[in-house]
């Protein structure tokens, strides 16, 4: 099999795939002998910074001298980043010798009637992998919501949540508080919680729900925030320790909170006896990496932010960073999402904005977001391929002017691919570095 034929027998399961609450991932699980249950692993769920969490927590273990797996979604580029082996995307070789070791359980779940979904079997896939490479630790991150999603299989050395928002409201509730019960979902007896920094009323049910477990909850807070463009400095408590002057490769003010999330679960990691040396907490935050996260390719800023909670979080980068008067807008956004609101507000921070949406079903036509941004009172164009909203905005820009890349991941992973070839380095996703 290979690495092509591999992805797309992944992503052949994608119509036949049927959501049973955590009955498919267990079932799948047991044909392949439960690798899970042997795994050392953190466990991260949240609306918004999960995924910067997950990166954080695995890059300083990386550091400490740990072997680690990282599993997150969605990917940016390719999907091989969903899976990765000391910070490094699966080689397509493993990816699809792994494919074709789990395949045979996929087709005995059909034919008793369980019809895995392409996010189980990518689950499956991580977990088969981590077990066979024998990684020390596997951080995890949670798919959507917390309590159903297929990783909650797992009985993990420490639960993290990060901040919890309103987003995927169709299916996890419309109100934040119940938002947030779906994410202590993933909470378990005698599991330590670490929760980020959260609303008032999602802390009230993740603190509730930890005290009715009797579970330990750590929250730690970013003190004395220095944000510098293109990272941040912070001081926090790390155990016995206070840590002053640390360094995060990553940009925006959100990211101390996400950093102090990891932090946590370090210690808690710690506390188990791992050995985490100060020396590896600082090095590893200055040396994480997260694709499409407030990331340059020289004038162009890309970030991930879809929903009205990571929107929010940009507008306060741009606020700081980026003059309205130099600032052009490219935007994409999924037909399923709070546009509105994100619209409402980006656009009073740019001087214009170019639409378009990727090669994507859910995605809101150019012209329709376009005229949702000019209810806002912002000039809009709309150029239907991406390509071409990136050319249009580079002349509303000029050469001295800044683009802006956001609403969709779908369109930061389009994005993120032009750059790169223009760049020349046109090799895989993962030999690729944030310009600094």
């Amino acid at each position: 099999m290979t690495e092509q034929e591999a992805i797309e027998k992944i992503h052949s399961v994608y119509p036949t795939g049927c959501k049973n609450g955590l009955e498919n991932m267990r079932a799948l699980m047991a044909k392949l002998g439960n690798p899970q249950e042997r795994l050392t692993m953190v466990h991260v769920a949240g609306t918004n910074g999960k995924g910067s969490c997950c990166a954080m927590t695995e890059r300083v273990l990386r550091a400490a001298g740990y072997k680690t797996g990282l599993y997150t979604s969605p990917y940016i580029e390719v999907y091989n980043e969903r899976i990765r082996l000391n910070g490094e995307p699966i080689a397509g070789e493993k990816l699809a010798a792994l494919v074709e070791s789990v395949w045979p359980a996929v087709e005995e779940c059909e034919k008793e009637g369980v019809h895995v979904t392409e996010f189980e079997l990518g689950t499956a896939l991580a977990f088969c992998c981590f077990e066979k490479e024998k990684v020390d630790v596997a951080v995890i991150e949670v798919g959507l919501g917390g309590r159903l999603d297929p990783t909650n299989i797992i009985r993990p050395a420490v639960s993290v949540i990060t901040e919890v928002g309103m987003d995927h409201m169709q299916l996890l509730g419309d109100t934040i508080e119940q938002i947030a019960l779906e994410k202590a979902g993933i909470m378990k007896p005698g599991v330590p919680v670490v929760l980020g920094r959260q609303e008032k009323a999602a802390r009230g049910v993740l603190l509730a729900a930890a005290k009715g477990m009797e579970l330990p909850v750590v929250e730690l807070t970013a003190e004395n925030v220095r944000e510098q463009r293109k990272q941040i400095e912070f001081d926090a408590a790390f155990g016995g320790e206070r840590l002053k002057g640390l360094t995060v490769s990553l940009c925006g003010r959100h990211q101390a909170d996400n950093a102090c999330a990891a932090l946590g679960a370090l210690l808690a990691l710690k506390k188990k006896g791992m050995k985490i040396p100060t020396s590896a907490v600082r090095a590893g935050l200055a040396d994480v990496h997260w694709p499409g996260r407030l990331e340059y390719f020289g004038h162009v800023l890309l970030d991930g932010a879809h929903n009205d909670p990571g929107v929010r979080a940009l507008c306060g980068y741009l606020d700081k960073w980026m003059p309205k008067e130099n600032t052009v807008l490219i935007s994409a956004m999924m037909r399923d999402k709070e546009t509105e609101k994100m619209c409402q507000r980006l656009a009073p921070r740019v001087r214009c904005v170019v639409c378009t949406q990727p090669n994507i079903p859910r995605a809101m036509p150019a012209d329709e977001l376009a005229k949702e941004f000019e209810a806002q009172g912002l000039r809009a164009y709309a150029r239907t391929h991406v390509r071409d909203a990136l050319e249009e905005a580079r002349r509303l820009a000029g050469p001295e002017g800044n683009v802006v890349c956001a609403g969709s991941l779908y369109l930061i992973g389009e994005m993120r691919t032009l750059l790169r070839k223009e760049r020349g380095n046109v090799g895989t996703p993962s030999q690729t570095l944030p310009e600094t």
